[in-house]
């Protein structure tokens, strides 16, 4: 991964890193605050030694000094001390537990040494460390004197007897929450990190493309006002309407491999479920019946048929629809004149409606009969534009069928849902299956203000124009591909 990717990753989850730097900090004002605070009495000990009358003599008597300081710093945390100051303190304290709480160090290069002694009790400290220094005193001089007989050599004088600490030791109160705060800051960043790299859902247009690198030839902003309705309202100038459009215009103006013309038998794929196939289907033929289009949208989705329940079919389109669909045409139980709801409502406008018909014991097979190819290309032949809703990708091979069977499929990316290792299994999957591929289409983007209950245009609305093999007067849209534009929130589900 590159720096900027790392960067985007940390401006995404940035808010991470504040709670975990907030957390530390309340951590280190918590140990302040409610740890137990401990505080250290000092005393400071001089190694005394016999005066050279040379001055060879003073630098070896200093460098025996210097060994003793050592040594003596070392002897004050031995048990012999600790025990003879237990005793002094009338047993109030154990040699073990003494022993525990004392330090002595050396000054380096220096004839010093000191003695602390930290307890919870800044007077208990006190006491402690004059028990220690004494028996520490007394206990050089008998060593120095049995080793030498008569004066001893060296031994140590108290030149500062242990103070009252005022003032616990460690870290303060603000040091603490410092700490604390960065510590949570660090951890924040490598947190953020990890869930940056192991989350590989796409959060825009540009991942989209690099995971199917293919064109993303359009963009849905997540609308909330889209899932209260069937379909889309087209009369309102709202932006989910507008991005609607520019996919249409795109889809006039697409050009396939080895195709004169642009696709007119569309299939409608994702990944995987919830991603928005249904509902762009729907829109998809409102947005072409509007261009004045001939449409018929057909549900090609055996295993969750939806769009003769999203469209509020009733009466005797509802009976037919019951009776007889895609599944008795492929069987060669009806006709697709019989078949076909003709002047089904979509919003302001009229399509027709080929539904799934009666689910049959095993449907995915129906896509594989040869019926199937020539149903599809009298459909195209019939309408100006064919739109198949499908089953997602990664749970049935009917979607990718259907793509192959077609002349090319849309796939479908929900951003912040669709994963890129989905996305492109979802594009092997329509390779493996020899189905073209027209570019992929974002849904749910976040992010934009404009929504669809925008107030309507004051300016009188044209009347959309006859079908006809000239076109419908859109032009590609310049910059669509890649287009940031976003929308506030979700709209509907498949």
């Amino acid at each position: 991964m590159e720096i900027k990717e790392y960067l985007r990753i940390l401006g995404r989850y940035w808010w991470v890193i504040v709670v975990l730097a907030l957390i530390g900090g309340g951590i280190g004002w918590a140990t302040w605050q409610f740890g137990t605070r401990e505080y250290q009495s000092t005393s400071t000990l001089f190694v005394a030694t016999q005066n050279g009358t040379t001055v060879t003599e003073a630098y070896q008597n200093n460098l025996f000094s210097t060994d003793r300081a050592n040594s003596y710093a070392s002897l004050a945390t031995s048990e012999q001390v600790a025990a003879r100051a237990a005793d002094q303190l009338k047993g109030s304290i154990t040699p073990d537990d003494l022993r525990g709480k004392i330090t002595a160090v050396a000054a380096p290069k220096t004839v010093l040494f000191t003695v602390s002694v930290t307890d919870a009790d800044p007077a208990q400290a006190q006491t402690y460390a004059n028990a220690v220094t004494d028996q520490l005193v007394g206990l050089i001089g008998e060593l120095e004197t049995s080793r030498r007989g008569g004066t001893p050599a060296a031994g140590a004088v108290v030149v500062d007897e242990a103070n009252y600490p005022v003032k616990p030791v460690g870290m303060g109160m603000p040091i603490r929450v410092a700490v604390g705060a960065a510590g949570g800051v660090l951890l924040g960043i490598l947190a953020a990190i990890l869930v940056g790299v192991l989350d590989r859902r796409v959060r825009g247009r540009e991942p989209v493309a690099d995971s199917t690198d293919s064109a993303v030839i359009g963009g849905l902003p997540a609308d909330p006002s889209r899932s209260k309705v069937a379909v889309v309202d087209l009369d309102r100038d709202g932006l989910y309407a507008e991005r609607l459009r520019e996919l249409r215009t795109n889809l006039r103006f697409a050009r396939l491999s080895d195709a004169p013309e642009p696709p007119k038998v569309i299939a409608v794929t994702s990944p995987s479920s919830g991603e928005g196939r249904t509902t762009l289907a729907i829109d998809l033929a409102a947005a072409l019946a509007e261009a004045g289009r001939s449409v018929v949208l057909v549900d090609g989705d055996f295993r969750g048929s939806a769009l003769a329940e999203r469209l509020s079919l009733n009466g005797p389109m509802k009976e037919s629809a019951a009776a007889r669909g895609l599944s008795t045409t492929i069987a060669g139980e009806s006709t697709i004149v019989e078949a076909v709801i003709s002047d089904v409502p979509l919003g302001h406008h009229r399509i027709s409606l080929l539904p799934t018909g009666p689910i049959p014991a095993r449907p995915g097979e129906l896509w594989a009969n040869d019926r199937a190819s020539d149903l599809l290309d009298e459909l195209g032949d019939t309408f100006d534009y064919v739109i198949v809703d499908t089953p997602p990708l990664g749970q049935y091979n009917d979607g990718a069928l259907v793509a192959a069977l077609s002349d090319g499929a849309l796939l479908l990316a929900r951003i912040r849902r669709t994963t890129s290792a989905k996305l492109r299994r979802g594009v092997q999957t329509l390779h493996a299956a020899n189905a073209i591929l027209i570019g992929t289409v974002a849904t749910f983007e976040p992010g934009h203000r404009r929504q669809l209950n925008a107030p309507k245009s004051s300016a009188p609305k044209a009347a959309p124009p006859a079908s006809s093999a000239e076109g419908d007067g859109d032009a590609p849209t310049e910059g669509l591909v890649g287009s940031s534009q976003q929308a506030a929130s979700r709209h509907g589900s498949d």
